[in-house]
């Protein structure tokens, strides 16, 4: 195992520099070398007492975090960094295994415990821990993939060398979680190992981040492309002119996303392309080129089979992905869609990426997803959202019309069976924290909704077609956990899947959904708030009109619109 110094890590050139802004102030790297040294001290003697090798580490805290994980690298053999700490995942580890950090178990680890002073003492100067990260599972099951640190700092090194034009007093700021392997990348260890300042906490309020970064200024944004994508024009943008760099990855950032935050803040984000399984692979900046550029001492190749080949300095070996890609002349690249996505149905093999990529290359869509439903038999559905062309198409015409004009549209290169046959109009396609989709948040679009997923009603009230009921929202919804790690909220999919429910059963709507209008959200919905939710419903128009208001102060509006359904 090639172990990484102490020295090579940690760029910070004095001790009075700081490391991070954390809930309870500043913490300069004396402090964080202090603490490092006490946890690394006592986490080596309980590991040698319990003969344990393995420690899997989970905690919302950047900077607590960061304590947690270089101790461990400095004396476990094994560091696992889940995603999240649900129960299943805790099921999934072999025993044995220590906890650390944040987990619903009796024995864990918490830092504070680590934390307890024991004098002066050393720092490790070695880490060669093996680390385990995980798949984000938007395409499966997450699967548990093995990085050395020296794989870690290599990349980091290579990004550094990128975009040498970062300000060293710059402070970093993230919307994504540490725990998977961008936000570990790019929100942590980049900084500790440029000697820049990170803030510890996790934004799930834009606003807020939009201000901390006027505060610390120059800054840099870590996000996704689902966290790009929601924006709101009263948010105080104007103080986006403080950040000298927005990076984003996850998936792919739409152009018009891409073009709306270099208005609304001054600053085109960069988009970088990879895996869990691969690192960083490539960049790109659809400003000004579409295509991806490899980052330096990436090799790329393509298979028979046209899927992309890797090979790079944070690789022990090639590793053939499952994406198709266009090679260009320029060494540069397309992406063409993942080939893991093959669905069969009537003994025909089906691409949906294929399906997606030709709904996005048409003027009338932005972003689409595709999938497949089971009900009688197996059929094509998407969900997606349409360019102002498309939506002024759908309204003037009408779904059945503008349906049968994109079908035919797709006709020309897809066969019969692979034609659409359900769709769902929205105005942003649901994501995770982590921006990626998960297949049961969009199937959810084509389903009814549990009784678990409905909240206990304490009030309801319907004056002919319209109604309101008021519920409070109970903190064990399953639909809570997961969204956002650290604040858990009501997605805003599930509150149109309550919109619908309640007004089937107020309304006794029997029609097939057919789309969405004018969704908003404004708001976020948390456990314990009192909501009242006012439903409409126009049998001529077969449109349920709803809006989302906190019960006692009627002007905070959590989210409001109009669901459509067919009119056969």
């Amino acid at each position: 195992m090639i172990e990484v110094q102490f020295n090579q890590l940690f760029g910070y050139r004095d001790d009075n520099e700081t490391v991070s802004h954390t809930l309870t102030g500043k913490v300069n790297f004396q402090q964080f070398k202090k603490e490092l040294a006490w946890a690394s001290y006592k986490l080596r003697n309980i590991i040698a007492k319990k003969r344990i090798s393995r420690v899997a580490i989970y905690c919302e805290d950047s900077y607590e975090f960061s304590i947690l994980f270089f101790s461990a690298l400095s004396c476990a053999k094994i560091v696992v960094v889940p995603g999240n700490n649900k129960r299943i995942t805790i099921n999934s580890f072999a025993e044995p295994i220590l906890f650390l950090g944040e987990w619903n178990r009796k024995t864990v680890i918490k830092l504070d415990e680590l934390l307890l002073d024991t004098g002066d003492q050393k720092l490790p100067q070695f880490f060669s821990s093996s680390i385990q990260l995980f798949t984000s599972g938007s395409s499966g099951r997450p699967q548990v993939i093995s990085k050395k640190i020296e794989h870690l700092f290599k990349e980091v090194s290579e990004h550094e060398k990128k975009w040498n034009s970062l300000n060293r007093k710059i402070t970093t700021l993230a919307t994504v979680s540490h725990q998977h392997i961008y936000g570990l990348l790019f929100k942590i260890l980049w900084p500790i190992m440029s000697g820049r300042t990170f803030v510890s906490k996790t934004y799930t309020d834009v606003p807020k981040l939009l201000l901390d970064a006027a505060n610390w200024a120059p800054a840099m944004w870590i996000a996704s492309p689902a966290q790009l994508s929601r924006r709101m024009t009263t948010w105080p943008w104007h103080l986006g002119k403080a950040f000298t760099h927005i990076f984003s990855s996850g998936g792919a950032l739409q152009l018009e996303d891409a073009q709306a935050i270099e208005k609304l803040c001054g600053i085109v984000p960069n988009e970088i392309y990879g895996s869990t399984e691969t690192g960083g692979i490539a960049w790109r900046c659809q400003q000004t080129e579409p295509s991806w550029t490899p980052l330096a001492k990436v090799n790329l190749s393509s298979t028979s089979d046209g899927l992309l080949r890797v090979n790079s300095p944070w690789l022990d070996f090639p590793f053939s992905c499952h994406d198709r890609i266009e090679l260009l002349e320029n060494g540069n690249f397309h992406l063409l869609g993942r080939i893991d996505r093959i669905v069969k149905i009537e003994e025909k093999r089906i691409s949906l990426s294929e399906i997606e990529i030709r709904l996005i290359a048409h003027d009338y869509f932005v972003n689409a997803k595709a999938l497949v439903v089971e009900r009688k038999r197996k059929n094509i559905a998407v969900v997606a959202k349409l360019s102002e062309k498309g939506l002024n198409l759908l309204k003037t015409e009408g779904k059945v019309r503008f349906i049968k004009k994109v079908r035919k549209y797709l006709a020309l290169d897809l066969e019969g069976v692979a034609l659409p046959r359900l769709w769902r109009f929205v105005d942003e396609i649901p994501t995770n924290q982590q921006g990626k989709t998960p297949k049961e948040t969009l199937m959810r679009m084509f389903d009814t909704t549990p009784d678990t997923m409905v909240p206990h009603v304490e009030k309801r009230e319907q004056i002919g077609n319209r109604g309101k009921i008021v519920f409070r929202v109970n903190s064990d919804l399953p639909c809570l956990p997961g969204h956002f790690s650290k604040a858990p909220v009501v997605p805003g999919v599930i509150q149109i899947d309550w919109a619908m429910h309640f007004g089937r059963e107020l309304f006794g709507i029997s029609d097939i959904f057919s789309h969405m209008e004018v969704i908003k959200f404004k708001q976020l919905m948390l456990p314990e708030d009192l909501v009242a939710l006012i439903i409409e419903f126009d049998p001529g128009k077969k449109k349920l009109f709803f809006s989302f208001h906190d019960y006692n102060e009627s002007n905070k509006e959590y989210s409001s619109g109009k669901v459509c359904f067919r009119h056969d």
